[in-house]
């Protein structure tokens, strides 16, 4: 049968329709993927008429149309459906991802087909369906629209063993991308780094239900399914990167996308980095969840060349993370985890939340002092305003104390840029932004502490907290930036840094370790993982892990 899988999102990463992809391919069928990108991140459908004219004939000759999305490509997604249809596409138009997931009754208004949940094994069946002339309305895991009648099936049970499923698609002759107005072949320089930072999935699924998160409403649609954390083996996941490394040699980092690689034992992580560095020994970046970091964990992981860590604060305040967030994650867990990688020297990236309308300002005000005290460097900090993602129990109670309507706006219109927020930042946040800048440059933790109880007393309030006090603020800011990147960090950091980068050799590091590892011969067909269509995309950046 012959298949185009559509992502949407900006950035051409979509490792959710790479995997459906490459078992839909592993089963004999014809398999064609356009990635409909965007030169800037942006969540409105900037396509020119050239450009949805050129995609439309692409999809003249197949027989199914798959679009993968997020809740923030929910109206690029249904730009490119209209425009199928515009164009006179008969195929079926089939959505999966997170969003039809989360949001299917919304999602089917527009589709022809949503899918639920992972899939892999849905979407196989349903082409079968098809290609055998059937009616496609029973299979599982799928609502199909009928006329004004919606039939909704079941959700399948989730595929236990991850490593029977292949690598993502990567065959790039037959992929295609947008380039100005046209689709043309994919080529890596059009990747925007895809096959310099190699992202790769470890395990599957997160039993977190943190309120803002899309993951307490996959929780909720995959109950009684199946175990819902699983895990590759250490084989599986190396033999995807030295396949894909002898495929591309311009891979040069790895990035573990998932939140959970932590949950691993210690013994694991431990095999894991042994066999890493002997057989990949590539930066890697990594994900970590607060409460399943442990020193044993790090010590073990200081055999690879970690290039960073990011892990979610979400908050200081234990009330706004038990109460509100209800998140498992102690105030004193989350910074024990800070000291441990501060310790160890790793660059870790920090997660915050906050124009969070259910804190109290006491609550804000813990997380500001949280951070003048723990908050170490080098890091990268991320500051996030919370969005109301369908499905999650915070978009319900948003709703029904009347601060969203049917849907929040901004999760649909916006994608999150530092800048963006910078310019709208409420006073207690931009001074949260000031606090850890301050910290990561290694001001003393009783300085930062001084500054708070200035800026925070009332008298000092009255006369900074006011309209003029975020845009003076994000003006300086940008300011701030231009002298360090052009007078100091071009000319001086930057060439320091260069002259001291060096990748330590494993053998330097672990002189004692005498191993012979075993080495499985590459496969001849691709044998890969597969990762749900409704997985996070990173890779669209951090931003999606959480949807925030």
């Amino acid at each position: 049968m012959r298949i185009a899988l559509v992502a949407t999102y900006t950035h051409p990463i979509s490792l959710g329709l790479r995997y459906v992809s490459a078992y839909l391919k592993r089963h004999g069928h014809d398999v064609r993927m356009l990635f409909m990108t965007s030169k800037r991140d942006t969540a409105e459908p900037d396509f020119s008429p050239q450009l949805l004219d050129d995609f439309v004939e692409h999809l003249r000759e197949v027989d199914l149309v798959g679009m993968s999305l997020m809740t923030n490509n929910f109206v690029r997604a249904s730009a490119l459906t209209q425009a199928a249809r515009n164009g006179g596409i008969k195929a079926p138009i089939v959505w999966g991802g997170t969003h039809p997931t989360v949001a299917p009754e919304e999602s089917i208004e527009v589709a022809d087909m949503v899918c639920v949940g992972e899939g892999e094994h849905p979407m196989l069946e349903l082409v079968q369906t098809l290609e055998a002339g059937r009616d496609p309305s029973g299979v599982g895991s799928f609502l199909v629209r009928q006329g004004d009648k919606v039939v909704r099936n079941p959700v399948e049970p989730l595929e236990q063993n991850l490593d029977d499923y292949p690598f993502p698609d990567y065959d790039l002759e037959t992929h295609l991308i947008a380039d100005r107005d046209r689709l043309v072949p994919v080529r890596p320089d059009l990747l925007r780094g895809a096959l310099h930072r190699y992202r790769i999935e470890t395990t599957r699924g997160c039993p977190y239900p943190c309120t803002f998160c899309n993951n307490a409403a996959l929780l909720r649609i995959h109950k009684d399914k199946g175990k819902f954390v699983r895990r590759r083996s250490a084989e599986n996941v190396l033999a995807e990167i030295e396949e894909m490394r002898g495929r591309y040699p311009s891979i040069e980092a790895v990035n573990i996308v998932d939140d959970l690689f932590f949950i691993r034992s210690e013994e694991e992580i431990e095999d894991f980095s042994r066999l890493y560095a002997k057989r990949v020994n590539l930066p890697l970046e990594l994900d970590a969840f607060p409460i399943t970091i442990t020193r044993e964990k790090v010590r073990s992981l200081s055999r690879v060349p970690i290039s960073l860590i990011s892990m979610g604060v979400q908050s200081g305040s234990a009330d706004t993370l038990k109460n509100i967030f209800q998140r498992p994650t102690p105030v004193e867990t989350i910074a024990e985890g800070i000291r441990i990688f501060s310790e160890a020297r790793i660059k870790a990236e920090y997660h915050y939340i906050v124009d969070n309308p259910f804190e109290p300002e006491e609550n804000m005000l813990e997380t500001l002092r949280f951070a003048a005290t723990h908050h170490r460097g080098p890091a990268i900090v991320r500051v996030f305003p919370l969005q109301f993602y369908p499905g999650t129990p915070l978009y319900e109670r948003a709703r029904q104390e009347g601060i969203i309507g049917q849907r929040h706006e901004s999760a649909y219109r916006y994608m999150y840029t530092g800048k963006k927020h910078l310019k709208q930042a409420a006073y207690l946040e931009t001074w949260l932004r000031v606090v850890l800048a301050l910290r990561g440059k290694g001001v003393p933790s009783g300085v930062v502490h001084l500054l708070l109880d200035f800026v925070t007393n009332p008298v000092a309030r009255k006369v900074l907290d006011r309209g003029w006090f975020t845009p003076v603020s994000y003006r300086l800011w940008r300011i701030g930036r231009v002298i360090w990147k052009n007078l100091l960090y071009q000319p001086f950091v930057r060439p320091w840094r260069y002259l001291r980068r060096r990748k330590p050799r494993y053998e330097e590091l672990h002189p004692e370790d005498e191993v012979t590892l075993p080495r499985n011969p590459m496969p001849t067909a691709p044998v890969v993982a597969a990762i749900p269509p409704a997985a996070p995309e990173l890779a669209e950046s951090k931003r999606a892990k959480a949807q925030v």
